[in-house]
């Protein structure tokens, strides 16, 4: 046992003391507190440890809401008020920016999200059994031991709901393996996809699920019969219902699938679309690529303004549904194009705008590269993760980041979205 005073929070919310030199990993603690630590891990350049007792609390400290804080692992800063909650995440993005990517810029305060809990629109969940009892959880953080919940403060009450009509339906039901729900909260509709190791036992829950949950616009049977860690299989087989949901964002209606991204936290999506709009002052001669188009929400937006909009996504079913939504929408401006951007861009001969919306690990170096021969003015980067995004930002180097947001997508969780607008060093 060992006494330590935090100083710090990691990336993934830990709080980080040191002894006799070693830095020390403490989950749930806060900088400013002094705790009393059994360690559980010693490497050669830190240890980890868990607190046995707060000696000292942090003004900053929260009461969880949620009984299982500290469980499950999805949310690592429920005990921070929010606030500074807020704080943290610009420092992290401010911290990242210096330490990768060598870049001294003024971040803007994180943008809160209108609600801290309840906002989550999407929740997946392992279904375990014991005997013929099903129970549905989450993880704890880095093991395999299993938390049983019946609902989850940060998912929409929408969606909550639908869970709670599902657990005692899914009883004796032994090769049920997941449970997704995808939920519309702005436009009160949910999506259910079951994702079981063979078909042909869920359609009498799929009739029962519909009949008790209006909201449930489909029911979707997804098979996965490999033990892996991959959550979703090749095959989708719609059981009842609809394959997609609609979500409605500002002035506009997306038809979403079941496989395709959409941001998780609908309310703060309106705030991230018009804050890149800003960025970007499109005008109406130009054109605009967006480079990770989805089901084309960013595209459409788009092409309110621009004269010429060029969506691109590698995965089928969202351009697919891309194409739909720009129907849907009447955008008679907008093509879709199936593919990695780093093999399309080449096709385009000008861009004015190109939106950049990468997965965690970033943009890939042929982007990058394809990004500086096509030379737009404007580069207008939302990105996931900070790190990457400093280290994308040092490569891009015909370009000046002039702005850099923070937005808070995920309360209660280390996670931080952020858009910078990197304007072409030539146009400036």
């Amino acid at each position: 046992m060992m006494q330590i005073k935090i100083t710090s929070l990691s990336c993934s919310g830990e709080g980080i003391g040191t002894h006799e030199g070693v830095k020390v990993f403490v989950p749930n603690v806060l900088p400013g507190e002094e705790v009393e630590v059994e360690l559980t891990e010693k490497k050669k350049k830190y240890w980890r440890g868990k607190q046995n007792k707060i000696l000292s609390y942090a003004k900053e400290r929260a009461s969880p809401k949620c009984p299982l804080f500290g469980q499950c692992g999805g949310c690592q800063i429920m005990h921070l008020n929010y606030p500074d909650q807020l704080l943290t995440k610009q420092t992290r993005v401010i911290e990242a920016l210096r330490r990768i990517g060598n870049l001294e810029i003024e971040v803007a305060p994180t943008l809160p999200s209108p609600l801290q809990f309840g906002y989550r629109n999407k929740i997946q969940l392992p279904v375990l059994f014991d005997g013929s009892e099903a129970r549905v959880g989450l993880f704890r953080k880095n093991t395999h031991e299993f938390v049983s919940i019946d609902q989850c403060s940060i998912h929409c009450a929408i969606g909550d709901k639908v869970l709670q009509t599902l657990l005692p339906l899914i009883q004796n039901k032994q090769s049920l393996r997941y449970i997704l729900i995808k939920s519309a909260p702005l436009n009160q509709e949910t999506l259910v996809i079951f994702v079981t190791r063979k078909t042909g036992e869920l359609q009498k829950i799929a009739n029962q699920l519909m009949e008790q949950c209006p909201q449930v616009k489909g029911v979707i049977e997804n098979i996965n019969p490999q033990e892996t860690n991959t959550i979703l299989g090749k095959t989708f087989n719609i059981l009842k219902g609809n394959a997609f949901i609609t979500e409605k964002i500002l002035n506009k209606n997306f038809l979403i699938p079941a496989n395709a991204f959409f941001q998780v936290n609908s309310q703060m999506a309106e705030i991230l679309f018009q804050t890149a709009l800003q960025f970007a002052k499109i005008q109406p001669h130009e054109t605009v690529i967006d480079a990770f188009c989805g089901v084309g929400t960013l595209s459409l937006f788009a092409s309110d303004i621009a004269k010429t909009v060029i969506g691109i996504e590698v995965t089928h079913s969202a351009i697919d549904y891309a194409r739909i939504n720009g129907k849907l929408n009447k955008a008679e401006n907008v093509d879709f194009f199936c593919g990695k951007s780093e093999e399309l861009l080449h096709r385009f001969k000008k861009a004015d705008v190109i939106f950049l919306n990468p997965p965690r690990k970033g943009c890939e170096p042929s982007l990058i590269q394809a990004i500086h021969q096509l030379k737009p003015r404007a580069l207008v980067y939302i990105s996931c993760d900070p790190a990457t995004l400093a280290r994308d930002i040092a490569r891009l180097n015909s370009y000046r980041a002039t702005k850099i947001q923070p937005l808070d997508l995920f309360p209660q969780t280390m996670h931080v979205e952020t858009i910078a607008l990197l304007e072409c060093v030539n146009a400036l």
